[in-house]
Order: structure tokens, then sequence, then C-alpha cells
């Protein structure tokens, strides 16, 4: 316990530093401070996986708190995001509709704030869907719409996050300290919630939900089947209406849950969007091309630490087909997992990662998505992005001082080599261990037949 309290602390001061090092030039030395961070997250995660009843609920609990208490009051800087999140929220709270206008529009001129010159991409209308803008509100609406009121909503999910993983271990026989040393201690996740701002957490924990509920306690009696189906389908909608990715699990939820759970889906979305797009004269009216309009020209134009999709996308010549390659196969991955029955924590971790492996833009905090099902499974490959994933922000200082934002090719290989790699080795592992099993049954078969 003393050993994991001293890990603790000692990426808790990485991360601080990392945070309130205004003077320290990024990228080096600055991205140095949470690579040290990673090493100590790693070395405890790798105590916890060998000595699991060690730990203690408590000390790992307490460190998770004081990283995010660190950061908690340093102004975002890594990422301007947080200030779209206000925008939205503000806007909403107006009673404007947030896809109806990009935050250029000078039918918006009114509504400018203080901040409204550090809105990124000011002339695309909003991106984010139904529940993320509800969420913009209720940061909007908690403390005059102060980033410090968006990060302590956010926290709020990401540590009910945190909570539901742990039940989550309980339930299945899992160590819970392990789970939660890989999940609460994540410098990815500390720097992209309380210092970033990021609203992900909010997802992640409706994704932990997802497999609190499909892991509930206990045999269930069959006529409560067709009930926990349901609210499945109603998390996992309101999931995909935080960020659309989690929308790629609903053939493995329907191949294990059936009707319910799809007709549960569709509904929750269906009265999410309702009020967007006019019905009810909730809010003015746009057209579903409208509500599209920003995640349609995020979704032709953006790129940012592409993996497997660069590789995609220099075979296809072409962008447009990259991309829809790429949905391709990770739609075909989905099929997959539904086909084979995997459970909703292995889709999930299948489905996710295969998003992340082949999509062209992987922002750092994307890959937070994957952290509750890889925290729960140890999962190697992704437990390293998550620390890699800091080279994403190796552009941002010439990005700041007005240039672009340049992506060497070095750094690409450096995040994404490593985690094929191990993936690769992960694979041959669970094919030679597949064939021992084989070779085993064969030798019983045999000596039956004796």
């Amino acid at each position: 316990m003393i050993v994991l309290l001293v890990l603790g602390l000692v990426e808790v001061a990485f991360l601080a530093a990392f945070g309130w090092a205004d003077g320290v030039s990024l990228p080096l030395p600055r991205l140095l401070l949470p690579a040290g961070a990673f090493v100590c997250y790693g070395i405890a995660g790798w105590t916890m996986t060998r000595h699991p009843r060690r730990g203690s609920i408590t000390v790992v609990w307490g460190v998770a708190v004081l990283a995010r208490v660190a950061l908690l009051p340093v102004a975002p800087e890594l990422s301007d995001d947080v200030y779209r999140y206000l925008w939205d929220g503000h806007v909403l709270s107006e009673g404007t509709n947030p896809y109806a206008y990009a935050p250029s529009d000078e039918a918006l001129s009114t509504l400018r704030t203080p901040w409204h010159d550090r809105i990124n991409h000011p002339d695309v209308p909003t991106i984010y869907p139904p529940v993320a803008q509800l969420l913009f509100l209720a940061a909007s609406a908690v403390g005059g719409g102060t980033i410090l009121a968006a990060k302590l909503l956010w926290l709020v999910f990401d540590l009910g996050c945190g909570f539901l993983l742990q039940q989550v271990a309980v339930r299945t026989g899992r160590p819970p300290a392990r789970v939660l040393v890989w999940y609460l201690w994540s410098p990815l996740l500390v720097v992209e919630t309380a210092w970033s701002a990021h609203f992900d957490p909010a997802g992640l924990f409706l994704m932990a939900a997802l497999l609190w509920v499909a892991t509930g306690p206990g045999p269930q009696q069959p006529q409560r089947t067709s009930a926990r189906a349901a609210v499945l389908g109603a998390v996992l909608a309101l999931a995909t209406l935080v960020k659309l990715a989690p929308a790629a699990l609903l053939p493995p939820l329907l191949r294990r849950h059936g009707g319910w759970a799809a007709a549960a889906f569709v509904l929750a979305c269906v009265a999410l969007y309702v009020p967007f797009v006019g019905v009810g004269g909730v809010l003015p009216g746009v057209g579903i091309g409208q509500v599209a309009a920003g995640l349609r020209t995020y979704a032709e134009h953006w790129s940012a630490n592409p993996g497997a999709f660069a590789l995609i996308e220099a075979a296809a010549g072409d962008p447009l087909t990259a991309r829809t390659l790429s949905v391709v196969v990770t739609l075909g991955v989905a099929l997959y997992a539904a086909w084979r029955r995997f459970s909703l924590e292995r889709s999930m971790l299948w489905i996710v990662g295969a998003g992340l492996l082949l999509s062209p833009t992987v922002h750092p905090w994307y890959v937070l998505w994957a952290l509750p099902a890889a925290a729960l499974r140890s999962s190697r490959p992704f437990l390293l992005l998550s620390g890699l994933a800091f080279l994403g922000y190796w552009g941002l200082a010439s990005h700041q001082a007005g240039g672009g934002w340049p992506q060497p090719t070095w750094t690409l290989v450096a995040i994404w080599l490593p985690v094929w790699a191990l993936l690769a080795a992960e694979a041959a592992k669970a094919a030679r261990a597949r064939t021992a099993q084989r070779e085993v049954s064969r030798g019983k078969e045999r000596q039956e037949g004796q």
C-alpha cells in the first residue's frame, strides 16, 4: 500500500507540474511531465495486476481526487473546445437552436460573450448531439456558465464512472482496486477532464452504466428480461447522443438482448432529437440537414493523428474512399462481435478500439472512450495508447503561435506502432492458447476412444 501511495503522489506531482508550468515550453521539455506521470501510472497498474489484493480502495480514490483538484483551477491550454461547449449552452439558454447558426453568424451578434473569439471553427455549426447540448445547457445554468462550473460537472461524471466500474469489477469477480487504478489514475483522463474541461466523461459514465446494467446482480427472472433490454437500449441511446460513436455497439446489443433494446434505442433517440427539429414548438425548428451540417463537415474534412487510416488513405488514393473503407471495416468489427455473441464489455473494447485504430481523427481525448473497457480488461495496447496519445500535442506550440499544426511522421509512428505491436503479440498469444486447447481436447478424445 505504501508503494502504491508513493507512486500516486509522484504521479500527482508530475501532473500538477504539467498543468501549472506556464514557463516551460511545448513540446519539449514540457511533454516529459505527463510521460513521467504515465510511468508512475504504468508501474502502479502493473503492481496491482501482479498483487491485486494489496491495493487500498481508499488510497486509490484519495490519489484520484487529489490529482483532479490539483488541475481544477488551471485554465485550459491544450484545447479550446470548452468555449464551444459554453457557447452552445449559452445559445440554448437564450432559446436559440444551436444547430441553426454557426457562432460567427451575424444573427447571433447580440448573444456574443467576452470569450467569443476563442470559439474554435466559428464558421461551422455545432457537431454535438442532443444529450451533449443538454449537458452544455446544464453547464451554462450552473455557476453562470464558467469553465470551472463545466469542469465540476464533468468531474461528477468522471468519478461516477469510476464508481460504476468498481461495482462492475465486484460483480464480475475482479479486484476493484486494480480496475480503479487503470481508470482513475489515467494521466490522460485527469488532464483532459480536470484541466482541459472535455465533457467526454459524461459518455464514459453512460458506457460504464451500460456495463453495470448488463452485469446486474444475480440471475434475472424471465419477466425482467424485456425491462433490462429496454434500459440497455435507452442507456446506449444516451451515450450515442453524447458522441455518436457508441451507436456501433448496437449490433452486439441487439444480438444479446433483442427487440426491446432496439425499440428503446430508437425511441430515446427520436425523443431527444425532436425538440431540436422544432416539433412541439420547444425551439425554433431546423431541418435534419441543418442538424447534421456541422457533423458532415467534421466527417469529411477533420484529420488528426491518424493511425492505420493514413495507410488506407495512401492505398486508396482518395480521402473520401479511405473514410468510407474505415467506417465499413469498423462496422464489420461490430457485426463480427454480434455474430460471435461477445459480451458488451468485450464488444466495447473491440469496436471502440477498431474505431480509434482506423479513424482519420484521433485527438488525445478520443482515446478516453476505450478506457472503461480497457481498465476492466487490463488491455495493454489501449492503456499504452492513453499514454502515447500525449504525443498528439506535439504541434500545439506551432498552432498557438499562429501557424499550422504539424504532425511529423515520427510522432504518428511513435503513437501507433507500439500499439499495433502489442495487439499483434496478444493475437499471437491467443492463437497459441487456442491451439493448445485444441490439442488438449483431441488428447482427451483419443483417451476416451481407447
